[in-house]
């Protein structure tokens, strides 16, 4: 297989994504203090998108859950180990420490998959994609504010933190893998969030879940849908799209927009406002995308 030309419309959905993805720790922080786990914000996460693409599918797509037996297993990689246990394990990062430490443990993601996809679909690693992903890793430390924090991260954020990165990562590994076969951009996240659903529905508890809606009922039930949709549904659909122009690891590297769109609103919603060194993250992250893209010949823009 020939590699792929990235274009700039697909360095716009993967960044769209990656913006959309920052909004995660603000529907975690409100679940949290309703009571809920992170499994069962996870279940939420991945269920409602799945039954929304299943139905969208069986009434005007029906051609693309036609999937061969021998490619079952990608899916449900990408809906079990991708989905239901990256989710869970970030989820539960947040739960144990800070967003902002959350957010660098997860990105180290980009390191992976550019080292995956060099093995695997002999994705080029070149100077400038190392320069890159070296300025998004440092842009995520500052953006964090890692730096100066002399309390030391509980053992569970980092180990859940760390493998939050690992299941991220492996999200555009198993996507490649099935694009590379011919599959529709929506059959992915299709299977993947039904098969992330199911996984995750044995460790609900429902009734956890009805008592920690049972005081707003309405809004409990809008929040979660709105989840669902920001964080799960629109971006997964969005970086999809984006990885069919792009390369697994040109694209994990410009969705570390994440961590400072979760700055940007963590200073909107909670006035967190980044020092200088949170600044000088969002500027170096900036950086990576666009030294990403300075190859990118106008013509072939679609």
């Amino acid at each position: 297989m020939e590699p792929k030309t990235p274009s700039l419309l697909g360095t716009v959905l993967v960044l769209l994504a990656g913006m959309s993805w920052g909004t995660s720790g603000l529907f975690v922080r409100y679940f949290t203090a309703l009571g809920m786990s992170a499994m069962q914000l996870t279940l939420f996460k991945c269920a409602i998108p799945g039954v929304v693409l299943l139905l969208y599918c069986l009434l005007f797509r029906r051609d693309v859950l036609k999937v061969k037996p021998k490619d079952l297993w990608i899916f449900i990689c990408l809906g079990v180990i991708s989905l239901t246990f990256f989710t869970w394990c970030y989820f539960s990062t947040i739960q144990a420490t800070s967003m902002s430490a959350a957010a660098i443990l997860l990105y180290l993601a980009p390191v992976l998959v550019m080292i995956m996809s060099a093995v695997l679909f002999k994705e080029e690693v070149t100077k400038v994609k190392v320069l890159a992903c070296l300025l998004a890793l440092a842009g995520c430390v500052f953006v964090s504010g890692f730096i100066g924090n002399a309390v030391p991260l509980p053992f569970r954020a980092i180990a859940t933190g760390l493998l939050s990165a690992l299941g991220y990562a492996l999200y555009s590994i198993f996507s490649q893998l099935a694009l590379n076969r011919g599959y529709d951009p929506l059959t992915l996240p299709t299977y993947a969030f039904i098969f992330a659903g199911l996984s995750a529905l044995p460790f609900a508890h429902p009734a956890e879940i009805i008592a920690a809606g049972s005081g707003s009922p309405l809004k409990f039930i809008g929040m979660l849908c709105l989840m669902a949709f920001m964080v799960s549904l629109l971006p997964y659909l969005l970086y999809t799209n984006g990885l069919q122009r792009s390369t697994p690891g040109r694209a994990s590297i410009m969705a570390s927009i994440e961590p400072v769109t979760a700055t940007v609103l963590g200073a909107l919603f909670f006035h967190e406002l980044p020092d200088l060194w949170g600044y000088l993250g969002i500027a170096l992250v900036i950086g990576a995308i666009v030294l990403l893209n300075l190859n990118i010949n106008k013509k072939e823009i679609r």
